[in-house]
């Protein structure tokens, strides 16, 4: 049992995103009143429900802001933050309300992927065959997304064991109605990291071959799922498991594909509704969608709104690495001067609309660094082409007054591990409060200055209440 909540219809908040076309308003009968068949009888309805499967991706305790946060409290980045409790200073309980409520946002976001599916193939042949292909492609892109950060949240690192064979999270791939939520087939053990893994790969694999290369406004190419989108995604599954060669392979092809690119300055991709060619996929928001005051990820980072998160340790990071003129300091960071003391609060402004900022999911610049790392650990001595990839991204922060710089050449590096290390360091700059940082230590078992690598608490805990209502549900070490 995964947190049972009422089934009857519970997808429908996500169904109708809009009102149907046609309808008077005051004869229309609301969602709640529609069948399952009458739900998805048009195919107009049928595209309201798909947009409404990106409606809830924007669960605000999970891809609305939080799992991205909890990737980067608990590193070594930001300063404790004291609204998240327990969570950054890794003393939770196995009843602890932020576990509990992003294991519930998961679950919720993957039961209506999978109840769109379910339906949409009871219904076949209302829309078109092509369009029930690319729905279906888009709903198991965002399975795999929310299977990416449950299992990274609840589970050690995928290297953990030398075949991935601890505990993952359960796979869920069916949404049972109200008569069947509670039956005993509903009690799913946790599958092992390795079986999350694959089906993720799986997931994302068909989602490639189903989706769109692109769409046709900005608002769409940005926070609908596209082709790109899975191969990104899957680039970086490739990475966690320590398949190299398959991610530098997989971030070639969006390479390849000439659809993105770095903007001009690091701090554009930011802006509100910039939505710009640098933005492979986020999770869009709007003035009347998003995860309000106290769970949209702008308010937590936001210098001018709540500010609970402070990242002071990033900014104290040393010149000679963290360039006192990078623009990644002096345009993303407030107060941008050189040296930060610990007696001085910065904050990033990589979220600075509140409640309205796009949740980044993923960014060019993550894909030539995917790449870099990938060809880095498979070359034999230190690689070219990955320091051409490194470059293209430090270079991008390069102030425009600086007429004389001389970019990383093989002659920088001592030795492989050497150049491995730069691009981790230049992960760490570019993509901080993005979500990745907590992760990116762990896939290398390093740890922050907070927590070891192993640590029973480096994860959260199983929720209790799920615990105590599915017997089958074994809880994490140390809770």
């Amino acid at each position: 049992m995964i947190h049972k909540f009422n089934l009857r219809h519970a997808a429908f908040a996500l169904l109708l995103a809009g009102p149907l076309a046609g309808c008077d308003v005051l004869t229309q009968l609301p969602p709640t009143a529609l069948s399952d068949t009458e739900a998805y009888a048009t195919a107009d309805r049928i595209s309201k429900s798909a947009i409404g499967m990106y409606d809830q991706l924007q669960n605000a305790e999970f891809l609305g802001g939080r799992a991205l946060i909890y990737g980067d409290v608990r590193s070594d980045d930001a300063n404790i933050a004291g609204y998240f409790g327990n969570v950054p200073v890794f003393n939770q309980q196995a009843n602890d309300g932020f576990a509990t409520n992003a294991w519930t946002g998961g679950y919720r976001t993957l039961y209506g992927v999978n109840y769109f599916q379910q339906q949409l193939a009871k219904n076949p042949g209302v829309t078109t065959a092509a369009l029930e292909t690319q729905y279906v492609g888009e709903a198991k892109f965002i399975r795999a997304l929310v299977y990416f950060h449950l299992v990274n949240l609840f589970a050690q690192p995928y290297n953990f064991t030398a075949d991935a064979s601890h505990a993952g999270v359960p796979i869920q791939l069916t949404a049972p109605d109200g008569s069947t939520a509670f039956d005993a087939s509903q009690n799913l053990s946790r599958a092992s990291v390795r079986e999350v893994y694959t089906q993720i790969e799986k997931d994302l694999n068909d989602a490639i071959t189903a989706l769109p290369e692109t769409y046709s406004t900005a608002f769409e190419r940005t926070g609908r799922a596209t082709k790109d989108a899975a191969r990104t995604l899957l680039s970086r599954v490739y990475l966690y498991k320590g398949q190299y060669a398959d991610a530098a392979a997989m971030a070639n092809n969006v390479i390849q594909g000439g659809r993105h690119s770095l903007q001009s300055s690091p701090s554009a991709p930011f802006q509100l509704a910039a939505r710009t060619t640098e933005t492979i996929f986020s999770v869009n928001m709007n003035s009347a969608d998003n995860p309000n005051t106290n769970n949209a990820i702008g308010q937590h980072y936001g210098a001018t709104k709540r500010a609970d998160i402070i990242v002071t340790p990033y900014a104290r990071i040393d010149s000679t690495q963290f360039r006192s003129k990078d623009r990644r300091r002096t345009l993303l960071l407030t107060p941008s001067t050189y040296p930060a003391t610990t007696a001085v609060n910065v904050f990033t402004l990589k979220y600075p609309n509140g409640p309205f900022d796009d949740v980044m999911i993923a960014r060019y610049s993550e894909v030539l660094l995917n790449r870099a790392e990938g060809l880095a650990q498979t070359a034999t001595g230190v690689s070219a082409d990955a320091i051409t990839l490194l470059n293209q991204v430090r270079n991008r922060s390069l102030p425009s007054t600086i007429t004389a710089y001389t970019p990383f050449t093989t002659a920088s590096f001592a030795n492989k591990q050497a150049l491995i290390n730069a691009i981790l360091f230049e992960r760490r700059l570019e993509l901080a409060f993005e979500g990745h940082r907590y992760y990116d230590l762990m896939r290398y078992k390093t740890g922050t200055n907070r927590i070891a690598y192993g640590d029973q608490k480096a994860v959260f805990p199983i929720p209790l209440v799920d615990i105590q209502q599915n017997p089958n549900l074994v809880q994490n070490p140390g809770y």
